[in-house]
C-alpha cells in the first residue's frame, strides 16, 4: 500500500511540475500576457488577437488568444504541438479580429458527403451570411495575412519579462 501511494505522488509531482511534457529545445522563455479588448466600455467576446514577432529570437512560433465575454484574453504560445500560456520577450505586431461561427448544423462529416454542386451552394450561402454580419473590430486591426508583417495592424507592443498587459479599445481605429 505503501508503494502505491508514493507511485502516486511520483506520478502527480511529474505531471503537475510538467516534467512529462517535451518542450522543444528552441522554444522561447514566456511570460504572463493579458489582452482587454474593448468598445469604448463594452467588452468585445470571441475576439482573437495574434501578436507577430518583429524583433526577438528568431524561433517560429505563434502567440494568440481569444476573448471571453469580458473581453478578456490569455495570450498563449504555441510551437509545433506544443502550447504554454505566455508570451516572449520582444516587439510585435498585434491583430485583433472577430472571430465569427456559423451555426448551419452541417457537420464535417455531412460535408464530405456532399455533391460539389451542393459543396457550391452552401459556400455561397455562408459567404452571403458573413457579408451581413456586423463586424465588432475595424478592418484596419485585421490585416493578418496581408503584405509584410509592420502593415498587418497599427498596433505595436513589447513584451518583457514579467506581468504583460495591453488594453486595446476598437473605437479608437473607427
Amino acid at each position: 500500500m505503501k508503494r502505491i501511494f508514493l507511485l502516486a505522488l511520483c506520478c502527480s509531482w511529474v505531471s503537475f511540475s510538467g516534467c512529462g511534457e517535451k518542450l522543444p529545445a528552441d522554444f522561447p522563455k514566456v511570460f504572463p500576457m493579458t489582452v482587454t479588448i474593448t468598445d469604448g466600455t463594452t467588452p468585445l467576446a470571441d475576439v482573437r488577437i495574434m501578436f507577430f514577432q518583429i524583433s526577438g529570437s528568431g524561433v517560429a512560433y505563434a502567440s494568440s488568444g481569444l476573448t471571453d465575454a469580458r473581453g478578456i484574453a490569455k495570450i498563449s504560445t504555441s510551437q509545433g504541438s506544443f502550447n504554454k500560456a505566455g508570451i516572449p520577450v520582444g516587439e510585435f505586431v498585434v491583430t485583433v479580429e472577430d472571430v465569427i461561427r456559423m451555426n448551419d448544423d452541417i457537420s464535417p462529416e455531412e460535408e464530405l458527403r456532399m455533391s460539389r454542386e451542393e459543396l457550391t451552394k452552401l459556400s455561397q450561402e455562408r459567404e452571403k451570411r458573413m457579408a451581413e454580419i456586423v463586424r465588432k473590430v475595424p478592418e484596419v486591426l485585421s490585416q493578418a495575412t496581408r503584405g509584410s508583417i509592420e502593415d498587418r495592424s497599427p498596433i505595436r507592443f513589447t513584451a518583457v519579462e514579467g506581468k504583460n498587459e495591453l488594453a486595446i479599445n476598437v473605437a479608437d481605429y473607427k
